[in-house]
C-alpha cells in the first residue's frame, strides 16, 4: 500500500531531497543542452542522483516511489500550497475593499425582501448591472440613477451591488453621501491639501463610485457643488468608471436642483432609472414608525 507523506513542511526531509534532487536535475538538462555530456563532474552528479533516488525508493517503502512519482506528489503538494495562499489573499483583500467602501454589513441582496413586487425589478436591474460591469469597463462606465422616498430601500440596493462586485469579482467601491463628500472638499474637514487632492483623485478613479442622497432636500445645489458633481463625472466617464446615484429627487426635479452641466454629465452615461416605491422598509426604532 502505497503511503501518504506531507510534503507541504519546508523542513521535511523528503521535500528537501526531493528539491535537491529537482536542482540537480534541472543542471543535468542545462549540460545537455550546452552540450557538456561527457563532463566527469556530471556523470557523478547523475551517480548521486540515482543514489538519492534509491535511498527515497527504500525510505517511503518500495519502488512505485520512482523520481516522477515523487515529483508529481510534491507538484500536487504545492500547488495546494499555491491554492490556499491565494484563497486567503483573496479573502484578505475582499476584507480590505469592504472596509474602505465604508459598506453596511445588512446591504446584501439575501436581507432584501425578494417576494415585494415593487422590488423585483429593481434587483433584477442591479444584477444585470453587476453582470455587465466588466463590460461597462471597457465603454465608458455604467449608471443608476436610483430615485425615490426615504427608507425605501435606495442605500441597501447599492449597498447590495457594491458586497456583489467586491465579494464576486474584488471591485474597488467608495460609498458615499454627497453632504460628506462637500463638508470634506469644500468645508476643509480634510485640511491638508495633498490629502484633500488624494481623496478627489480616489472619487475620480475608483471602479464604482457610489454617491447617496444627491442634492438631499434641496430644491438648488450651491453652484460651485454643481459645478464640482459635473466635472467629477465627466472625468468618470472619460476615464471608463461607472457610478450610482442616489437621490429623494424624481430625474425632473433632480435635474432643476443639480443644473443643466450636472445632470448632462449623467446623462452621458446613458444611465439605467430605478424608481424604489412604497412605504418604508426601515425597521421600526422603538416607538416612532416613522
Amino acid at each position: 500500500q502505497q503511503k501518504e507523506y506531507p510534503m507541504t513542511d519546508p523542513h521535511d526531509p523528503l521535500r528537501q531531497e526531493l528539491e535537491e534532487i529537482e536542482a540537480k536535475r534541472r543542471r543535468i538538462a542545462k549540460a545537455k543542452q550546452d552540450h557538456r555530456v561527457h563532463d566527469p563532474e556530471l556523470s557523478q552528479h547523475v551517480g548521486g542522483l540515482l543514489e538519492r533516488i534509491r535511498r527515497l525508493q527504500a525510505q517511503t517503502g518500495g519502488g512505485q516511489y520512482d523520481y516522477e512519482t515523487l515529483r508529481k506528489e510534491y507538484d500536487a503538494k504545492a500547488n495546494a500550497e499555491v491554492r490556499e495562499l491565494q484563497k486567503a489573499a483573496r479573502q484578505e483583500r475582499i476584507q480590505k475593499l469592504i472596509a474602505q467602501a465604508d459598506l453596511n454589513p445588512d446591504w446584501i441582496f439575501e436581507k432584501m425582501d425578494a417576494g415585494d413586487p415593487a422590488l423585483q425589478y429593481p434587483m433584477e436591474t442591479a444584477r444585470y448591472f453587476i453582470s455587465g460591469f466588466e463590460h461597462w469597463e471597457k465603454s465608458g462606465g455604467g449608471c443608476m440613477l436610483i430615485y425615490g422616498d426615504y427608507g425605501t430601500g435606495k442605500s441597501t440596493l447599492a449597498g447590495a451591488v457594491a458586497h456583489e462586485l467586491i465579494e464576486r469579482h474584488q471591485k474597488s467601491v467608495i460609498f458615499q453621501q454627497w453632504a460628506s463628500i462637500v463638508d470634506r472638499l469644500f468645508f476643509n474637514v480634510i485640511q491638508d491639501q495633498e490629502e484633500r487632492n488624494q481623496y478627489r483623485r480616489a472619487l475620480e478613479e475608483v471602479e464604482l463610485l457610489i454617491i447617496d442622497e444627491v442634492a438631499a432636500n434641496r430644491a438648488k445645489m450651491a453652484e460651485s457643488q454643481s459645478s464640482f458633481l459635473g466635472h467629477l463625472l465627466r472625468r468618470r466617464r472619460n476615464l471608463s468608471k461607472s457610478v450610482i446615484i442616489i437621490t429623494n429627487h424624481s430625474p425632473q426635479s433632480l435635474h432643476q436642483a443639480i443644473g443643466d452641466f450636472s445632470f448632462e454629465a449623467i446623462k452621458a452615461f446613458n444611465p439605467v432609472d430605478i424608481h424604489l416605491s412604497g412605504p418604508s422598509r426601515r425597521p421600526s426604532i422603538g416607538h416612532y414608525n416613522g
